[in-house]
């Protein structure tokens, strides 16, 4: 069975977003046209890769509920209307709308933070939209060394 129409869309908006950014995707394979939905197996997720810094995988789910993995450090869960602008974010360096948001906060909290392992804890917020339809997605930075630079280097958010 062929990809969906809304998958092949959101796959054609993510090659956009990367050309934009001089970032091609990896090609897609298609879907395993032998693949039975009345077997009851739900079908895997169509996977885009954007390769470099910061290194995206974007997982197109059919549910419309998709992930961005940024890094290998941090995983979004976006909503199909989201995942292009979310991948634009990123690719744009951030922009001022990808921020790291502390999750602890003075010299104390840092210090007890590396004690316990993580040397930055905190979440990825990426911002899409507009004014009043603006939309944050967030998710907490999984510590794995070694640390990603890239993610590092974004600004912080002000609370």
């Amino acid at each position: 069975m062929p990809i969906d129409d809304a998958t092949q869309a959101a796959v054609r908006a993510l090659w956009e977003a990367g050309a934009r950014h001089g970032r091609a995707p990896a090609p897609v394979p298609e879907a395993d046209p032998w693949e039975d939905d009345v077997q009851g197996a739900e079908r895997s997720p169509v996977v885009v890769v954007l390769a470099g810094t910061p290194d995206l995988e974007v997982r197109l789910h059919r549910d419309g509920l998709d992930e961005v993995h940024v890094e290998d450090v941090v995983t979004l869960e976006v909503p199909r209307r989201d995942t292009a602008a979310v991948v634009d974010a990123l690719l744009g360096g951030g922009g001022g709308r990808a921020r790291r948001r502390p999750r602890v906060r003075g010299l104390l909290g840092n210090v007890v933070a590396a004690l316990v392992g993580s040397p930055a804890p905190s979440d990825l917020e990426v911002r899409v939209g507009d004014g009043d339809a603006a939309r944050v997605h967030r998710a907490q930075v999984v510590v794995r060394h070694p640390m990603s630079g890239w993610l590092l280097s974004l600004p912080l958010a002000e609370d």
